[in-house]
């Protein structure tokens, strides 16, 4: 959590990011060097969902689990990516995709995932190991999902069941599972 800022208080900061459109750099807590640069568009007691840039275009949305967010940053030099991104009229976000999922528990955000008919990725880490999983979302419960997973060749493989204890970035909307998917064997 950010520096020397209450629970009450980072909270504040994040929906005053999100009321004000900033571009921002959020520090993740599973690795040293993570982070995500991008706008913050929704955000709750357990996820945080980010609508991630590259080279000034929006390239989907990750989520990320509230415990594992470090810190954001919005300094000069994010306020001036911002005011790049709105001059070229880079800020688009789809509304009805935000509205659309639901980031309240594990359980409702993978179900509004779903419903919304999109792959995903999910980086996490079970054992010390570090674990990526991309394709269908084929189950849910309370605690867990199931993705119908497939490697780079297109090839489906076992299908990986994630506890959402052990998430640490879902990504969805990007371009990677868009494309990828209609390539699948």
């Amino acid at each position: 959590m950010g520096k020397n800022l209450t629970e009450k208080e980072f909270k504040r900061l994040i929906q005053k990011h999100i009321k004000n459109t900033d571009f921002v750099k959020v520090y993740l807590d599973h690795d040293n060097d993570s982070a995500i640069f991008g706008f913050i568009v929704k955000f709750s007691d357990h996820f945080l969902m980010i609508e991630e840039s590259n080279d000034f275009a929006l390239v989907g949305v990750k989520i990320v689990p509230y415990s594992k967010v470090r810190g954001i940053r919005h300094s000069r030099y994010d306020k001036i990516s911002k005011a790049i991104y709105l001059e070229e009229k880079l800020v688009r976000f789809d509304q009805n995709i935000i509205d659309k999922t639901n980031v309240e528990n594990g359980e409702s955000l993978f179900k509004s995932i779903k419903k919304q008919d999109f792959h995903c990725s999910i980086e996490s880490k079970k054992n010390k190991r570090d674990i990526f999983s991309i394709g269908e979302i084929l189950e849910i419960d309370e605690k867990s999902v199931v993705i119908k997973n497939y490697d780079p060749a297109g090839k489906f493989t076992t299908p990986h069941k994630i506890s959402f204890k052990n998430i640490h970035v879902i990504n969805f909307n990007d371009n990677y599972t868009k494309v990828f998917r209609k390539y699948l064997k």
